[in-house]
């Protein structure tokens, strides 16, 4: 389909415009399937050697994984919470990632943020938007978007 090639080789040309920048960090942030917490036996496989619950039970908890993952030097920083990922729990992550990592990456200016344009971050999410902006103005940093 012409409309989605052209999607792609846009943000292909974004990829190649980052990689080719020294100011530029590419950040590609995603939330998956959340996961329930209890002794599930998991086909009877254990990688502790703890038997498994024979039958269904009410689980201990859920959790939702969160992934911040660095393409080019191949990192991954995984964050849970026991409720649905939220703007402001991406945008919370992402700044205690970068207040935490900035010395790291001097010289660094911009961060391009992979993202999969989900209901918590969708570039017309308002309240993700907002805190992206209190965010790049706090850390005086441009952060760029690409779907």
């Amino acid at each position: 389909m012409k409309e989605t090639d052209a999607i792609f080789e846009h943000l292909n040309q974004v990829h190649r415009d980052a990689a080719r920048s020294t100011s530029t960090l590419r950040v590609s942030l995603d939330a998956k399937a959340p996961v329930l917490i209890g002794p599930f036996s998991r086909g009877g496989k254990s990688r502790l050697g703890t038997a498994g619950a024979d039958h269904d039970f009410k689980p201990w908890g859920r959790l939702t994984p969160f992934g911040l993952f660095l393409p080019e030097p191949k990192e991954l920083d995984l964050y849970f919470t026991p409720s649905k990922v939220t703007s402001d729990f991406i945008v919370d992550r992402l700044g205690e990632w970068w207040e935490g990592n900035r010395s790291r990456f001097a010289g660094v200016d911009r961060l391009l943020l992979d993202l999969d344009n989900g209901p918590e971050d969708h570039s017309r999410r308002s309240q993700f938007i907002y805190r992206l902006l209190r965010l790049a103005r706090a850390q005086r940093v441009t952060i760029e978007l690409a779907y």
